[in-house]
């Protein structure tokens, strides 16, 4: 199989396209497994639970209004309502989407370096699961 390069992947919120502020991503996918071991059974034993979904991007410090990273992320800070997220992987492959709310804001700098947002995760928000649409 041939490897499908990253470059094209297109990043929304709320339907504001920051991809160029974005320098990688990880999307997060767990079966939220739980133990069910017996005392009597040979191995550790586990069944799915309720499905964890998480989003971590290293984004870049952009200002701009509307549309710059830092711009989108303050105003999902702290916020009640969920923001949708969409990450798209290669074009016209499969969509991933939910409802996040941003679990931490950070920004660091040195004199002599650029200002940063660096890593930021996200956690699901809301009832609704995320989902990997074609």
């Amino acid at each position: 199989m041939a490897k499908v390069s990253a470059k094209g992947a297109v990043i929304t919120i709320n339907s504001q396209n920051c991809s160029s502020d974005v320098v990688s991503y990880d999307i997060e996918q767990d079966a939220g497994k739980i133990d069910i071991t017996g005392f009597t059974d040979g191995t550790v034993n586990f069944i799915p639970g309720l499905p964890v979904y998480g989003l971590t991007m290293d984004v870049h410090w952009n200002t701009a209004a509307t549309t710059g990273m830092w711009t989108l992320l303050k105003a999902m800070w702290l916020s009640a309502s969920g923001t949708t997220i969409t990450i798209t992987p290669e074009s016209g492959g499969p969509v991933f989407s939910g409802v996040f709310m941003l679990d931490a804001l950070p920004v660091s700098a040195t004199p002599t370096g650029a200002i940063k947002v660096g890593s930021v995760h996200f956690s699901i928000q809301g009832t609704a699961a995320a989902t990997f649409a074609s």
